[in-house]
């Protein structure tokens, strides 16, 4: 299989969205930690639980495409999807729980 420039440029965008996602979760989960934002009394511990398996599943599947013969840039791609997929997630949900309401 052959890239073309557009698929290390769609890689790009995806790496970017990762970063964008990934920095806003922190930046929620740090919030909270202070007291600022509104999140889970185990959000500490959600934030070690839940990355052995995102990062397990992501090597599979970069590991899955390679074996496959894809391209490096579609190895990326797929090795980067479950991590956006598992930072939109966490960013959705705790956006939806707001700043903290002072009483």
């Amino acid at each position: 299989m052959k890239s073309s420039p557009f698929d290390y440029w769609r890689t790009g965008f995806e790496l970017a969205q990762l970063g964008v996602e990934a920095s806003s979760v922190v930046w929620m989960r740090m919030m909270g930690l202070a007291g600022v934002w509104n999140t889970p009394f185990d959000e500490s511990w959600r934030m070690m639980r839940e990355k052995p398996g995102a990062f397990v599943e992501a090597t599979g599947r970069g590991v899955e495409a390679m074996l496959r013969g894809q391209p490096p840039a579609s190895v990326v791609s797929a090795t980067v999807a479950p991590l956006n997929r598992h930072a939109a997630t966490n960013r959705r949900r705790l956006a939806r729980r707001g700043p903290q309401r002072r009483r």
